[in-house]
């Protein structure tokens, strides 16, 4: 299975208040390792980590590199669907980088969005407007789950 992995991902091995999803994901990225899975992930992580102030930027990078996810590109036409997802407001503008990484996610066909961001993303309401939009644009649905999903915990 094609899993792009999401920002929330990495990002949660760095949450010292959330113990119990910082081990899970310890745990799911160990467990990438060694299963059949591919994870991908986009410059649009690289573009959040790059947000990140000292250590913290430089402890992601480390992570995002331990993960051996295959880079994928952010095409014109995942940009268009991340707009199409704004105007269907799946989530409010503002947190349009959510949206993209949905959108290349869709757009290159994977099988899965691995977040911890269950707000946005892990949520079956918004994963049911996200493929209400990939429905009328032509596109195939996506499946967004938490770490803990995918390992079937």
């Amino acid at each position: 299975m094609k899993l792009y992995i999401e920002t929330s991902v990495p990002n949660m091995l760095l949450h010292d208040d959330a113990p119990e999803k910082k081990q899970i994901t310890e745990l799911f990225v160990q467990w990438l390792r060694l299963s059949a899975h591919e994870p991908f992930v986009s410059p649009v992580m690289i573009k959040e980590i790059a947000k990140a102030r000292s250590p913290r930027r430089e402890l992601l990078e480390k992570v995002v590199l331990e993960l051996r996810a295959t880079m994928v590109e952010v095409a014109s036409e995942a940009e268009v669907l991340a707009w199409q997802y704004a105007a269907a407001r799946v989530v409010p503008a503002r947190f349009q980088d959510d949206l993209l990484h949905v959108a290349v996610a869709v757009c290159h066909r994977l099988d899965m969005i691995v977040s911890w961001n269950m707000k946005h993303l892990a949520n079956p309401k918004k994963v049911a407007l996200i493929n209400a939009v990939n429905r009328r644009q032509g596109w195939p649905p996506i499946r967004i789950h938490t770490p803990q999903e995918v390992m079937g915990l």
